[in-house]
């Protein structure tokens, strides 16, 4: 290349040519290149087939710097919004899985307990020994203030006792209870509660009614079920759940009274 002093020194750097024997190339000015400079300057736009340039990288530079300035060319350019890309989880198949229960409490807005006819056995032993604890050192009346929150046993109709938690404590002296194992409520003078013993406390045997609820239904709200047993019937509205042609384990649990309405 001829250097010319005293003028602006130009060089063209070809890198390829076109179908007609066009030169495909960059133009140089003192070591700048003029196209990226162009771009730079808001004056050009970056042409696509810039893509297969060693250039690309800073003719790409250059535009976003030229469009977040808002000159010249882009003026009016406006910023595309990004669309947030939802992932869309594929659903698995559903499997059903199962299992005998009992039916212990079903409530008006059509929730219901039920128990695992599996750890039936588990409940029964632990029944039975909390009441040949209890008789043997039976509990004082009165001796025990009840709190929200506490566990504790309760006697029932029947005169036996059942675990429960205490929900909730009126200045009258009406406890609100529910039996843990059992899912159904009481209001009980504290002279039917007492203290529930250690040994036969949630962290032995978690309480056994697990509450459940109809998918998709809904009930009217100027509706009422109607009630599954007489009124002066003192028997829980239950029933053995188990699969068909079955019958029943030998270690169903015995379950407790529902509280007369």
């Amino acid at each position: 290349a001829r250097v010319i002093p005293g003028l602006p020194q130009v060089e063209v750097e070809v890198e390829s040519m076109d179908k007609a024997g066009n030169f495909i190339g960059w133009l140089h000015i003192e070591g700048v290149n003029l196209s990226v400079a162009l771009v730079e300057q808001a004056l050009s736009r970056v042409h696509f087939t810039a893509e297969r340039s060693p250039y690309c990288k800073a003719l790409l530079a250059a535009q976003d710097a030229a469009k977040q300035r808002k000159e010249k060319v882009w003026s009016h350019y406006e910023e595309t919004p990004v669309e947030e890309v939802v992932p869309v989880l594929e659903e698995k198949e559903r499997t059903a899985n199962y299992k005998p229960v009992f039916v212990t409490e079903i409530t008006d807005d059509l929730h219901f307990y039920v128990q695992d006819v599996e750890t039936g056995a588990q409940l029964e032993k632990l029944m039975e020994n909390m009441r040949a604890e209890v008789g043997a050192h039976p509990p004082v009346e009165g001796s025990y203030a009840p709190r929200r929150g506490d566990f504790c046993i309760a006697k029932f109709v029947d005169g036996e006792w059942y675990r429960a938690r205490v929900e909730k404590v009126e200045s009258g002296g009406k406890v609100h209870i529910f039996y843990i194992d059992y899912g159904n409520k009481e209001t009980l003078p504290p002279s039917r509660l007492a203290p529930l013993p250690p040994a036969f406390s949630p962290r032995v045997l978690p309480p056994q009614a697990t509450e459940y609820t109809f998918a998709f239904i809904q009930v009217p709200q100027d509706l009422r079920l109607p009630l599954l047993l007489p009124p002066h019937t003192s028997a829980p509205p239950c029933a053995p759940i188990v699969a068909p042609d079955l019958e029943p384990p030998p270690h169903v649990p015995p379950v407790a009274p529902r509280p007369t309405p």
